[in-house]
């Protein structure tokens, strides 16, 4: 390993080692120094909403009407507003009085103590992007590693999956898993390590089977791992979902890496 691949540890350590934060991907959960907080603790249904809410928009202020919309469902009462502030000062009083930052009038946010899987995991894969496009695929891999340890592969907010307001995490989650196994194989690819490579492009083909990034990755995986027929079912596999679900034909850098894939079989 080459001093370019050095990273900060603070990068891979468990955010559950770190203080107080909210795990929105799964159930949602609220952990102090790596152990779950009671529920008791943490209040009523409508505390652990408001906790929820205000990690998917976790560094943005929301307003007492948008939380008060969320907490009765479309229908606040008139006394929301109290009992917005009666609910954030119980969650101050049991879990520190940064964990919320705000009021009636400005709003309402997290705390920066708090820390939310998503957020982190934007980090992580950001950082990963970053080190991939300075050759350091070393810590990219690392990166990744530690980013799709939190995303994990399950919905976010599984217990409130009907919620419209939680949309906004789930499409992140989305994303970050799309650009964390594209990252990944890359950065294996860059490694030699075939099989690790094709195994993120693979999950990345699972989620979106018209990810024609990561069918070129799985095909590369495969050509560098000595299996030249998969890779060639791999592109078989993207051209006819190209054109039954989009009248369209693989994109050139994908028709060239077929080519050579053929040419480098027959050689």
């Amino acid at each position: 390993m080459s001093i370019d691949d050095v990273i900060d540890l603070t990068d891979l350590t468990d955010p559950a080692d770190l203080g107080l934060w909210v795990r929105l991907v799964g159930s949602v959960g609220l952990f102090r120094d790596g152990a779950p907080v009671p529920v008791a603790e943490v209040g009523s249904r409508k505390a652990r909403t408001l906790l929820a809410l205000l990690a998917v928009h976790a560094g943005h202020q929301i307003g007492a009407d948008q939380v008060a919309d969320v907490l009765w469902d479309g229908r606040p009462t008139p006394r929301a507003g109290g009992n917005i502030a009666t609910l954030v000062s119980r969650l101050r009083a049991a879990l520190g009085g940064d964990v919320i930052i705000g009021g009636r009038v400005a709003g309402y946010r997290l705390g920066p103590v708090v820390r939310v899987d998503l957020k982190v995991a934007t980090g992580l894969v950001t950082r990963a992007e970053r080190a991939l496009a300075a050759e350091r695929a070393v810590a990219a891999l690392a990166l990744t590693e530690r980013a799709l340890d939190l995303l994990d592969d399950t919905v976010v907010l599984a217990d409130q999956s009907e919620v419209d307001w939680a949309q906004p995490a789930r499409l992140l989650h989305a994303d970050l898993l799309r650009r964390a196994r594209h990252a990944r194989a890359h950065a294996a690819l860059l490694t030699g390590d075939a099989a690790t490579a094709a195994a993120a492009a693979q999950a990345a083909v699972h989620a979106d089977p018209l990810d024609e990034a990561a069918y070129r990755a799985l095909m590369r995986a495969y050509h560098t791992n000595g299996e030249p027929a998969r890779a060639l079912l791999a592109y078989q596999r993207l051209r006819v979902t190209l054109a039954d679900e989009l009248g369209a034909h693989p994109a050139q850098s994908t028709r060239h890496l077929h080519t050579e894939i053929l040419q480098d079989r027959a050689s």
